[in-house]
């Protein structure tokens, strides 16, 4: 039996495309479409902690380190070469997944919170050396002599579709690699199972520290993409407030669906935009309420509800 979309279910993704295509000629100001940029990079963040733990099961406090990682390495790898910012994100990408190595093969022992506890460690470990390496990094100040797209020149438009192509293409390879690959396939019996799994001949310590890769190299790319795209890159990057934010639009989204948790991040991200006008206290409000209100009425969050709403619809065979 063949899964089809409804003319429902078509009509929405067609003028989501729609919408997406043509934002920067519809769009009222440019706070708008660069509000859209960071929430597009959000959701390459997103889709690469759920397929940590929606589809592997491996908990990521975190995730703040890979993103903050990739964003210094791109930025300081171009300004000391001399390279375009164009080079900066295969180099984000490889930083993150270097530290994702990093921090697989010693966790392979630990389980739960134990593992959770020490990626938090390693996170906020890169937080200090960014912080007090002020030679290298600046500290506090942040450092900002890296290159840059479009946007600093006053192309927005241009940087926005960069932004939109780059990041529903990583988005999109997630989702294939989750639910498409036999990798996917590997992770998801780890996940259910790694008793089982191991006795099926799947060797767990390759897939964990491979998972732990793959996350992280997509979520350096995210932070190599922002570093370019702002051209500022400073330790509230790798803060614990960030992982925070990305495991409630995962958690909103829908965990173990990767399109769930990248739309979510897009959602959530505009709507902390335009609660920072009521303050940076009602902002943090805001989200944890609405993360409390998905936990206990839409546990399975919005991909959750899609799907249930879908199976209304008879399928044809």
């Amino acid at each position: 039996m063949t899964q089809t979309f409804s003319a429902r279910q078509v009509a929405m993704i067609l003028a989501v495309v729609i919408v997406a295509a043509t934002l920067p000629f519809i769009a009222p100001n440019d706070f708008i479409i660069h509000t859209v940029c960071i929430a597009l990079v959000y959701a390459v963040l997103a889709a690469s902690w759920d397929l940590l733990y929606g589809f592997a099961g491996l908990i990521s406090f975190g995730h703040a380190g890979f993103f903050g990682l990739g964003a210094y390495s791109a930025a300081l790898f171009t300004t000391y070469l001399g390279l375009p910012a164009w080079f900066g994100p295969p180099v984000g990408a490889v930083a993150g997944a270097l530290l994702g190595v990093a921090i697989g093969v010693p966790t392979l022992r630990l389980r739960g919170v134990y593992q959770a506890l020490s990626t938090l460690a390693f996170s906020e470990s890169l937080h200090v050396v960014a912080t007090n390496w002020y030679s290298v990094t600046r500290g506090t100040l942040g450092f900002n002599q890296h290159p840059t797209f479009f946007r600093m020149i006053g192309e927005l438009h241009k940087s926005y579709y960069v932004m939109l192509a780059t990041c529903s293409v990583c988005v999109a390879v997630i989702w294939w690699i989750a639910r498409r690959s036999r990798m996917g396939m590997t992770f998801r019996a780890m996940r259910d199972d790694d008793i089982r799994a191991r006795a099926l001949g799947i060797n767990i310590v390759q897939q964990r520290v491979l998972v732990f890769t793959l996350s992280g190299l997509f979520a350096g790319l995210a932070g190599a993409i922002y570093a370019h795209y702002v051209g500022l890159v400073s330790p509230s990057e790798l803060g614990p407030s960030l992982t925070i934010l990305v495991i409630a639009m995962s958690t909103i989204g829908g965990v173990g669906t990767i399109i769930g948790p990248a739309v979510a991040a897009v959602v959530l991200y505009a709507l902390t935009e335009l609660l920072h006008l009521a303050g940076t206290v009602y902002n943090q409000i805001a989200i944890g309420a609405l993360l409390i209100a998905f936990v206990l009425f839409l546990p399975d969050g919005i991909a959750g509800w899609f799907v249930r709403h879908g199976r209304r619809t008879p399928a044809k065979s």
